[in-house]
C-alpha cells in the first residue's frame, strides 16, 4: 500500500470517526487497522497523522462532497475486496463506542455507494460488526456456529459443535466471494494454527481450518457449502468401494482404495510419480475397469451400467483435446455441436459465447489454436479451453488430470479457481495435482494420497495431512499444519516425510525409504475414520444429447474441412502438389525425336515414354493418397480418446475422414490428369484416366488411414511408407516383368498371386489395355485386329508347335523307351486339349480320333487324319485372317477415300494412337511367342487381343493385358474390372479400420513380445 493511499483511508476514516473527539475504542481500532498493515516504528506516526486529519475535519467540518472527493482519489487503487475490508474496518470504528448514529448510517452509506457496494452487503456487515448475541446475528449472509442443538435461525445458517463456549459468526460478503470471521467466547479456538482473539474481526482465507478440543474441526469446505444456493440439479453422491486395479503384466496398480464424496466438493489426488494417480483418476471415470470393487454415482455402478451415467462425467486429459487449426470459438462450436442434437445454432452461440466469456476466452475467440510449439494462445488459455470443453455439457462429476502440469504459477491458481468455482455451482470436481502452491493447495476440500505400488495412505482435509504425518513420525510442532506468520502451507513436507530416507554410518542417505508404502498404508488403515455420505437415489443430470450418426458424420466433416481450411500451409501443398508433380512428370516424358526428318515436333504417337508416364501416374496417385491420409487419425488420437469417452460414432467419425479423403484425392487427381494430358497431348479417355488415379489415390487413402490407426508415431508411419510403395512398384508388372520374377513368387503363365495383391498392377493394366483399346483410333479397328492376332498366332505358332509334336510322336510311337513313352504321353494329352478347343470353331465331325490320341492307340492312321485335321485348321485361320483383313482394309479405303479423309485418319492415328504403348500390350518384345506350362500351351504374344479361358465360374486369373475378365460367366472389360477389384480391395480396408484389426495385431504382436507377458 503506497503512503499516499494511506493517508487517503486515514482521512476517510477521520471523516467517519464519531462527531466532535474521537473516542478512545475508535482510536485503539484505528490502532488495530494500522498493526495489521505497518511496523510497530511506524503506527506511532500514522496515528497522530490520523489524529492531525480529525482535528481539520472537527474545524472545517465534513459533508457528502468531501466523501465523495476521497472516494475517487481512493478508488483507482483499491480493488473491489480492497473496499469491502475498508468499509468493514470503517463499521468498526463507528461502533467501537456501541452505537452507530443516524449522521453515520448517512456517511457509510454514501461511502457505499461510492465503492459500488451493494445497499444489502452494507447492511449485512454492519449487523456482522454490531452482533454481539448469536440472536442479532440473523441474516442470510452469516453463518452461526456454537453448541446449541435447539437455537432456530430465520435466515442464518447454523452449525453444532457441542464443546464450544461461545459462538463463531461467519460473514459471506456475495459480492465479492470473501468471507469473515468473528469469535466471542472463551473456548481457545485457532483458525490454521494461530490463537483467535475473542471479539477480533478476521478474513477468512482460502482453505483456512477453525479447530478446537474435543470438536470435529470447521473446514473451509464446510463454510462454503452452507452458502451454496441449492442447485437446479440433482444431489450427485459418489463411492469408491475397495478399488483394486491390476495392470495386463500382472502388477498391481491399486489396492483397496476408498472414497466417498458428493456435489460441492474439489477433490485433490496426489502421490509420487507411477503412485498410480492417472490410474485410479481412469478407474473413477469409467476410462478403465477395476480388477476388483466399485465406483457408484447414486448408487449405479459405472463398469456394470455406463449407459445410465452416460453424460454424467466430464473428463479432461492432460493432454490437449484441442484442434490446433481451428479457433478457439470453433473448438467450442464444433463440441457442443457434437452434444447438443436438440440445440438450434442461436442457442449454441449463446452457451459458447457464455462458455467463453465464463473462461475469459471471449477475447480471443476468433484466434487459432495453433500448437504448443507454434503458440497463438497462452497455455493457461489452452488449459481453460480443455476445460470448456467439458464446461459446455456441465457435468456432474468432472475429473481433470494434471489441469496446472506446465503452466506458470498465476495461470495454476486461475485454473484451480475455475474448478474451485465449478464446485462451488454443485459439482463434483475430481484433480490430479502436482507440486501445488500454499494457495493452490487449501482450494482443495480433500485429499486423496497414493503412494508407489497404488497404497491409499491419506483421505481427508488437505491442511490436516501436514499434521497427520507429522504426528505419525513424532515431529516437534506436529499440531502446525501451516506457517503463523503468513499462513503458507508446504504440501512437499507430506512427500518429504513420506519419502524419507534411512541414513547409514558415514551420515550419508541411502536408497531405502525408512517406512515403506504398505507400512503408510498400515498406519492409514488403523487411524481412517470413513466419511459418512448419504447415498443419492436421484437420478444423474446429464445435458448430453448426441446427434445421429448421419449428422455426427456431417458434423465431422465440417470440422475436418474447417481445419484443412484454416491450414494454410496443407491446402496449398496439397492442392499444388499434384499439378506441380503432373508438370514435371510430363514434360520430363514429353519425348520426339530432334533428328526425325519427318516429323516437326512432339507427336503423341511416337512418345516412347507414355507407358512410363502412365505407370509413374499410378505411383504418384498412389503416393498422394498415402501422404495425405498417414496423419489424420494419429492426430486426432486423444481427441478420439474424448470422443469415445461421450459414446460418439467410431463409424462416424470413419465415414467423415474417408469423405473428405475422397474429396480431396479426387481434386488432386482430377488436376493432375488436366496439367499431364495438356502437356503430353493426351485426347479422349479423360474420364477413364482419372476414374483409374482416384480409385488408386482412395485406395491409398484407407491405407493410410489403418497404418495411421495402427501406430502410435507418425515417424514410424513415415517410415512405413516406402515400405508400402516400393512392393507397389516391383510388383506391378513394369519394373521386373511377371514371368522374370523369383519362381517362387513368379508365373510365367498368368499374373502371379503376389501381383493380384498390388493395387498398381490394377491400375496400370486398366490404363495401358484403356489407352489402347478403347481410344478413338483403335477402336475403328480393334476388333478386325483382334481376329486378324487371333489367327496369326494360330496358324504361326500354335497350330506348327502342335505338328512338331505330333512328329515327335509318330517318330516315336513304336519306341518301347519310358522316358518317350511318357513324353508321349504328355504331347498327345496337349494335343487333345488343344484340339478338342479347336473341334467347337470347325466341327466336331473334322477329326473322329480324339479317343486315339494316347500312345497305346496312336499308329500311323491316326497320325494321318491329324495331320489333315491341322492342315484345315490352318486353312480355316487363314480364311479367318483374310475376311478380317479385307474388311479391315476395305473400311481403311473409305476412310481415306479422299486427300482430306487420308490425312484426317493420320492425324486420328498420331493423336490417339501411342506406338509404344502399342507394343507392350501386344508384347511384341516376348522371345518366347509361345510356351507350355501344366499342360497347356499358353500364348505369349497378342494378350491385348486374347480372350479369357476360365476354369472356373469365377476365374479371373489372366494374362497381363488382357482386355476382360471372366467373372461370373461373363466376361468383363478390364477397365470395369480393374478398377472394381481395386475398389473391392478398398472396402476390405475400410472394413479393417472400422473394427481396428492392424492396430489389433499390433497391439497382440507387442503384447506377445514383452517379457513380462511372456513370463506369465
Amino acid at each position: 500500500m503506497s503512503e499516499a493511499l494511506l493517508k487517503a483511508i486515514l482521512r476517510l476514516f477521520a471523516v467517519v470517526a464519531k462527531e466532535g473527539d474521537v473516542t478512545k475504542q475508535e482510536r485503539d481500532q484505528i490502532r488495530v487497522f494500522l498493526n495489521d498493515h505497518l511496523s510497530q516504528s511506524a503506527v506511532d506516526g500514522y496515528l497522530k497523522l490520523f489524529d492531525e486529519y480529525t482535528k481539520t475535519i472537527s474545524e472545517t467540518g465534513a459533508d457528502a462532497s468531501a466523501i465523495e472527493k476521497l472516494c475517487a482519489e481512493i478508488n483507482p487503487h483499491l480493488t473491489q475486496k480492497q473496499k469491502i475490508v475498508i468499509v468493514l474496518e470503517l463499521i468498526s470504528i463507528i461502533q467501537a463506542d456501541g452505537t452507530i448514529s443516524e449522521h453515520e448510517e448517512k456517511l457509510v452509506s454514501t461511502i457505499g455507494e461510492c465503492f459500488k457496494i451493494s445497499a444489502r452487503e452494507i447492511e449485512a456487515i454492519q449487523v456482522f460488526v454490531l452482533g454481539n448475541q448469536p440472536s442479532e446475528l440473523d441474516h442470510d449472509h452469516l453463518l452461526i456456529v456454537d453448541a446449541s442443538p435447539t437455537a432456530t435461525f430465520a435466515n442464518a445458517r447454523h452449525m453444532v459443535r457441542d464443546h464450544l463456549n461461545g459462538f463463531i459468526a461467519i460473514l459471506h460478503v456475495e459480492q465479492n466471494d470473501l468471507y469473515f470471521l468473528k469469535y466471542l467466547g472463551k473456548t481457545d479456538v485457532y483458525l490454521n494454527g494461530v490463537p483467535v482473539k475473542s471479539g477480533k474481526i478476521s478474513v477468512l482465507a482460502v482453505g483456512s481450518l477453525l479447530r478446537w478440543d474435543k470438536d470435529e474441526p470447521v473446514y473451509y469446505g464446510q463454510i462454503l457449502s452452507q452458502f451454496m444456493k441449492p442447485g437446479t440439479h440433482s444431489r450427485t453422491s459418489f463411492e469408491a468401494k475397495g478399488i483394486t486395479f491390476k495392470f495386463k503384466n500382472g502388477r498391481l496398480g491399486l489396492r483397496n482404495v476408498n472414497l466417498s464424496e458428493e456435489s460441492g466438493n474439489l477433490i485433490a489426488l496426489m502421490g509420487a510419480s507411477g503412485a498410480g494417480k492417472s490410474t485410479l483418476l481412469h478407474v473413477l471415470n469409467g476410462s478403465e475397469k477395476p480388477s476388483g470393487g466399485q465406483v457408484l454415482i447414486n448408487d449405479i455402478d459405472i463398469h456394470q451400467a455406463p449407459d445410465k451415467i452416460e453424460g454424467v462425467i466430464g473428463f479432461v486429459p492432460q493432454d490437449d483435446l484441442l484442434i490446433e487449426d481451428l479457433t478457439v470459438y470453433q473448438n467450442l462450436y464444433f463440441a457442443a455441436k457434437l452434444c447438443f442434437s436438440q440445440k438450434n445454432e442461436e442457442e449454441i452461440d449463446l452457451l459458447v459465447m457464455k462458455v467463453l466469456e465464463d473462461l475469459g476466452l471471449a477475447e480471443i475467440k476468433d484466434l487459432k489454436v495453433g500448437s504448443p510449439l507454434r503458440k497463438t494462445i497462452s497455455g493457461g488459455q489452452r488449459k481453460r479451453l480443455n476445460i470448456g470443453l467439458e464446461l459446455l455439457r456441465e457435468p456432474a462429476v468432472l475429473f481433470c488430470d494434471e489441469p496446472t502440469s506446465g503452466l506458470s504459477s498465476r495461470d495454476s491458481e486461475n485454473i484451480i479457481d475455475l474448478l474451485k468455482e465449478l464446485s462451488l455451482k454443485g459439482k463434483l470436481v475430481f484433480a490430479v495435482i502436482h507440486q501445488p502452491s500454499s494457495d493452490i493447495f487449501k482450494m482443495f476440500d480433500k485429499l486423496l494420497i497414493l503412494d508407489t505400488g497404488g497404497y491409499q495412505i491419506y483421505y481427508g482435509n488437505p491442511v490436516d495431512a501436514i499434521v497427520y504425518f507429522k504426528k505419525s513420525i513424532n515431529l516437534v510442532n506436529s499440531d502446525e499444519g501451516e506457517c503463523h506468520e503468513c499462513g503458507n502451507v508446504n504440501p512437499e513436507q507430506i512427500f518429504n516425510i513420506i519419502e524419507t530416507k534411512v541414513i547409514n554410518e558415514y551420515g550419508h542417505f541411502t536408497n531405502e525409504r525408512k517406512m515403506t508404502a504398505q507400512q503408510w498404508h498400515e498406519i492409514y488403515e488403523k487411524n481412517y475414520k470413513p466419511f459418512s455420505v448419504k447415498t443419492s437415489n436421484d437420478e444423474p443430470h446429464s445435458t448430453l444429447n448426441i446427434p445421429s450418426r448421419f449428422r455426427q458424420a456431417h458434423l465431422f466433416s465440417m470440422r475436418d474441412i474447417q481445419a484443412k481450411i484454416h491450414n494454410r500451409q496443407y491446402m496449398i501443398i496439397n492442392l499444388l502438389e499434384a499439378p506441380v508433380l503432373a508438370f514435371i512428370l510430363a514434360f520430363i516424358v514429353r519425348y520426339y525425336n530432334i533428328d526425325d526428318k519427318l516429323t516437326t515436333g512432339y507427336v503423341f504417337s511416337k512418345n516412347l515414354n507414355l507407358p512410363a508416364y502412365l505407370f509413374m501416374s499410378v505411383i504418384v496417385a498412389l503416393f498422394m493418397g498415402l501422404t495425405v491420409s498417414a496423419e489424420e487419425i494419429i492426430r486426432d488420437r486423444k481427441i478420439l480418446k474424448r470422443e469415445a469417452f461421450l459414446h460418439l460414432s467410431r463409424s462416424s467419425y470413419i465415414l467423415s475422414k474417408i469423405s473428405i479423403l475422397f474429396i480431396l484425392s479426387a481434386i488432386q487427381t482430377l488436376m493432375f490428369v488436366i496439367v499431364g494430358s495438356y502437356i503430353l497431348e493426351i485426347k479422349g479417355l479423360f474420364f477413364e484416366h482419372w476414374f483409374i488415379l482416384f480409385t488408386v489415390s482412395c485406395f491409398a487413402n484407407l491405407l493410410g488411414l489403418n497404418i495411421s490407426s495402427a501406430f502410435n508415431s507418425a515417424v514410424t508411419i513415415y517410415i512405413l511408407i516406402p515400405l508400402l510403395l516400393i512392393p507397389q512398384l516391383i510388383l506391378s508388372g513394369v519394373v521386373v516383368k511377371f514371368d522374370k520374377l523369383n519362381p517362387a513368387i513368379g508365373n510365367t503363365a498368368t499374373v502371379p498371386f503376389v501381383g493380384d495383391l498390388m493395387a498398381s498392377r490394377w491400375a496400370f493394366e486398366a490404363a495401358m489395355v484403356t489407352q489402347f483399346k478403347d481410344n478413338r483410333f483403335s477402336k475403328e479397328f480393334y476388333m478386325y485386329d483382334k481376329v486378324m492376332a487371333n489367327a496369326d498366332f494360330m496358324k504361326v505358332y500354335l497350330i506348327p508347335e502342335l505338328e512338331t509334336r505330333i512328329q515327335y510322336c509318330i517318330n516315336n510311337y513304336r519306341s518301347p523307351d519310358p522316358e518317350v513313352k511318357e513324353t508321349m504321353q504328355k504331347n498327345l494329352a496337349l494335343i487333345r486339349r488343344e484340339i478338342g478347343q479347336e473341334l467347337n470353331l470347325v466341327g466336331a465331325d473334322k477329326f473322329k480320333h480324339m479317343d486315339n490320341l494316347v500312345p497305346a492307340r496312336f499308329d500311323s492312321t491316326v497320325y494321318q487324319d491329324l495331320t489333315v485335321f491341322l492342315d484345315q485348321l490352318k486353312t480355316f485361320y487363314i480364311r479367318r485372317y483374310n475376311v478380317a483383313d479385307q474388311k479391315k482394309e476395305a473400311k481403311i479405303r473409305e476412310m481415306t477415300s479422299t486427300p482430306e479423309k487420308e490425312k484426317a485418319l493420320e492425324d486420328l492415328r498420331e493423336q490417339y494412337n501411342n506406338e509404344s504403348i502399342m507394343e507392350l500390350v501386344k508384347n511384341l518384345s516376348e522371345t518366347h511367342r509361345i510356351i507350355e506350362q501344366d499342360g497347356k500351351l499358353i500364348q505369349k504374344i497378342y494378350p491385348i487381343y486374347k480372350d479369357p479361358e476360365p476354369d472356373h465360374m469365377v476365374d479371373f486369373n489372366a494374362q497381363f493385358y488382357m482386355p476382360t475378365k471372366h467373372f461370373l460367366r461373363s466376361n468383363v472389360d478390364t477397365f470395369y474390372f480393374n478398377t472394381g477389384v481395386i475398389w473391392s480391395m478398398t472396402l476390405v480396408l475400410a472394413l479393417l479400420l472400422y473394427f481396428d484389426v492392424l492396430r489389433r495385431i499390433i497391439d497382440g504382436i507387442g503384447s506377445l513380445s514383452n517379457p513380462l507377458h511372456r513370463r506369465k
